[in-house]
């Protein structure tokens, strides 16, 4: 209890230093944030929340793709609220939102903990995947920019050093193909000797998921539509502005991933770090930096508002929903 009060006061605390240092570092005041909301567009805007709630709906798409091949069927509505409850959820305690999400489906689906847990392993997975080859995208057109602004003085890493780890993963892989008889042998005893094994194998049986998604094809398909969704926010915010709405394509695909990595801090929702990353973001567009900072606070705001509706009317929904006992080939 103790450990996780001060886990709470630490990501309270350093999301509130983060904040301060943003607001301080661009002498942005509050009638600056005050003005920026007075001059933004809300058609604009109103398509940008629309963009975010859609997204939601395809990773809850997806999701069930993945519940689906363990013989679950919790339906659209339950895996919806479910999602929503998990970003409300962030918003409150940092990286609460995995387990919300999944706590949601055990009360409303009777999915058991640990298989749906496993499932978000394995979304959490595909997602870091579809991020490494947005930032691929956006460092292949946004590359002068970027690296003028974040490694000015970057070098190549030496060949020795690429070939040297090269080297280090092929020992560890032949050394795991090697002795995997012998590692599945002792996990075979974990999985039904102990508590924790147990957990460990619905943990594993949810990851593994994807192997049985019967259209892998939707499944992918709906893995480009969700960043399809993020990035039509992003850039869809950036119009609501006279300043911004002028940048182009690839500005907000550039604000899309700072942003992504600012949410990503142990922070609630982001906060501090996503302000002070899609400024420095908008600078490199000739952004000032104070208003660069009103707006990535306009656009954290928006985000965070339509979450904390949202998520909040998902939870007191889930309150109402009666339990569905949904196996499929039970």
């Amino acid at each position: 209890m103790l450990k996780s009060v001060l886990k709470y006061l630490f990501s309270t605390l350093l999301a509130a230093s983060l904040l301060y240092w943003a607001f301080a570092a661009s002498h942005l005041e509050w009638e600056d944030i005050y003005r920026t909301f007075l001059q933004a567009n809300y058609r604009w805007v109103s398509v940008a929340i629309i963009i975010s709630l859609l997204s939601h709906w395809l990773r809850a798409l997806r999701w069930e793709q993945l519940l689906e091949s363990l013989s679950y069927q919790p339906g659209q509505l339950r895996t919806l609220s479910a999602v929503l409850i998990g970003y409300f959820a962030n918003f409150i305690v940092p990286r609460m939102g995995e387990v919300s999400r999944c706590g949601s489906l055990q009360k409303t689906a009777d999915i058991p903990f640990e298989k749906s847990f496993g499932t978000v392993i394995t979304e959490r997975i595909i997602d870091l995947l579809g991020l490494v080859g947005i930032v691929g995208i956006t460092f292949l057109v946004e590359w002068k920019p970027i690296q003028a602004f974040l490694f000015p003085h970057t070098e190549t890493p030496p060949l020795s050093l690429i070939a040297g780890l090269i080297v280090i993963a092929l020992i560890g892989l032949i050394t795991l193909w090697f002795t995997k008889d012998f590692i599945l042998a002792k996990w075979e005893v974990l999985s039904k000797s102990s508590k924790v094994g147990q957990i460990l194998s619905g943990w594993i049986d949810g990851i593994i998921s994807i192997k049985g998604v019967k259209k892998p094809g939707l499944f992918l398909l709906y893995t480009a539509a969700i960043w399809l969704a993020y990035f039509l926010n992003a850039y869809t915010l950036l119009l609501a502005f006279n300043s911004t709405e002028n940048l182009g394509l690839a500005a907000g695909l550039s604000i899309l991933v700072m942003g992504t990595f600012g949410m990503a801090t142990p922070t609630q929702g982001g906060i501090g770090a996503y302000h002070s990353l899609v400024a420095s973001t908008l600078v490199l567009y000739q952004i000032d930096i104070k208003e660069a900072t009103a707006l990535a606070t306009f656009f954290h705001g928006t985000q965070m508002a339509t979450i904390l509706l949202f998520g909040g009317i998902s939870f007191i929904l889930t309150l109402f929903l009666p339990k569905k006992i949904n196996r499929v080939n039970s």
